[in-house]
């Protein structure tokens, strides 16, 4: 393996971990005071420590609750507006790999890696709309920046030739070529045979000089600038890609094509009259987090006694909270919740771009009523590829019940009433009171916790406890 590719491969590996321990995330728009310029990781990321933060006047027109929160029913149904970058953020520019005029009204940066699916969906199904909307009638420029932190090398090689592309004009052009023909490259387990993958797509986007193109893949010509891409989104802490940046607020967990242009649409009307539309809402977390929390029975497993309480807020429908249910809960439960050392509380923070995650809660709720909660939430993730995106999702949560030996009426009665829905809001806003911007997100004897950590980083924490260390 050439040598200046190993200098960047480590980077990427690291942050490939951070991307797979991770959160769902709802963005909470907080200012990291004083942070440093982006500095290449050394080392695996350590556990995340609750730190005090810096807050910013909400900016909603809506006037927010004295604690800092709005109320719950002036947030859902509303995209909260993504945090502000932090205020080293300052990327460089790419003109031969960007779209749009220089004085558009927005700038948005956009970090993606073409073996990456999300990025896939982005560019084929998303980006062309954008470009119809915005780009086109001078509202947007949109900057790609190269992120290859999912597919391993063939990812760093991919971007070689997107950037080798670019050198000619044919940036897009190279980027859709390597998006629809993921195959053709993201497969090769030898250097030399990827850079080889690649080179065809020079003459299918119509390159004029293909020797030129070849050579800079071969040579790693853009590696400098690849790193400066990885380096100027290192300071995000992307959770999910495509990772954003528009106007200044960082989207880092990915956003529907319904959110991204309603955070484009109220970011231009912040431009033109100085205020943001009632679509949108901030929300400023306490400066002192509430981890007050109301006391559960239903959705509590284990020794009410126990020395230790971990309290989790979670989302049915999030990746990383089916994760942590499967890799790490099992393990937990063993070893903690069953030998009476840890009492294990369930809370629900749905997201609002889960749109199945409201109904799976709800059901989990009413099989709760019959003393069936923790049977059906261990079936919601279960068999979570049943009901994930599912238009039915209704029927679904009522099947499942059936499967669980529910008393239907009572369960039907319960769920299309949507009984629980304002305990569910109710945990949600206890959430962001606590500054949980994300799920899962766990709390150890008041100690905050995110993402989908394995379950070391749960013993390492809870045995410190129990020891008395802390």
């Amino acid at each position: 393996m050439p040598s200046r590719i190993k200098i960047l491969l480590p980077l990427l590996t690291i942050l490939a971990l951070a991307l797979t321990l991770s959160a769902c995330q709802q963005p909470v728009p907080t200012i990291d005071a004083g942070q440093n310029a982006a500095k290449a990781p050394t080392t695996a990321p350590a556990p995340e420590q609750p730190q005090p933060e810096a807050t910013s006047q909400p900016e909603a027109t809506q006037a927010p609750a004295d604690d800092g929160f709005q109320p719950v029913e002036d947030v859902v149904g509303k995209v909260i507006l993504p945090p502000e970058a932090p205020a080293s953020f300052n990327p460089t520019d790419r003109p031969d790999a960007s779209v749009g005029d220089a004085d558009a009204t927005l700038t948005m940066y956009e970090w993606c890696d073409y073996a990456y699916p999300g990025c896939l969906t982005f560019n084929n199904e998303v980006l062309p709309q954008l470009k119809k909307d915005y780009v086109d009638t001078g509202k947007l420029r949109i900057v790609h920046k190269e992120f290859p932190v999912a597919g391993g090398d063939p990812s760093v090689i991919a971007s070689f030739a997107a950037q080798c592309a670019a050198q000619q004009g044919k940036y897009q052009d190279m980027a859709d070529w390597l998006y629809n023909n993921a195959d053709a490259w993201s497969q090769q387990s030898d250097i030399q045979a990827m850079k080889d993958a690649v080179k065809p797509g020079g003459e299918a986007v119509g390159l004029e000089d293909l020797d030129a193109f070849n050579a800079c893949i071969d040579n790693e010509k853009p590696l400098e600038d690849i790193k400066q891409d990885y380096y100027d989104g290192s300071d995000l802490k992307f959770r999910e890609l495509p990772g954003f940046v528009i106007d200044g607020r960082v989207i880092n967990q990915g956003a529907s094509p319904e959110e991204l242009t309603t955070i484009i649409d109220a970011l231009l009307q912040q431009k033109e009259t100085g205020s943001l539309p009632d679509t949108v809402v901030t929300v400023t977390p306490s400066p002192t987090p509430d981890t007050d929390f109301e006391e559960e029975t239903v959705t509590a497993m284990g020794d009410p006694n126990a020395p230790v309480t971990i309290v989790e807020f979670s989302d049915y429908q999030c990746p990383f909270c089916l994760r942590h249910f499967q890799q790490t809960m099992p393990q937990l439960k063993k070893d903690y919740i069953d030998t009476g050392k840890v009492r294990y509380v369930f809370k629900d923070f749905p997201l609002s771009f889960h749109k199945q995650a409201m109904p799976a809660a709800m059901a989990a709720e009413c099989a709760g009523e019959q003393g069936k909660y923790w049977e059906m939430h261990d079936k919601l993730f279960g068999e979570r590829d049943k009901w994930n995106e599912n238009p039915n999702v209704n029927d679904v949560m009522k099947q499942f019940a059936r499967e669980l030996g529910l008393d239907e009426k009572q369960f039907n009665a319960c769920f299309d009433s949507e009984k629980y829905k304002d305990e569910i809001l109710a945990d949600q806003q206890e959430g962001m009171a606590a500054g949980v911007q994300g799920t899962p997100a766990f709390f150890i004897n008041g100690q905050f916790l995110s993402g989908a950590q394995p379950y070391e980083v749960f013993k390492q924490l809870i045995d410190q406890i129990l020891a008395g260390k802390q």
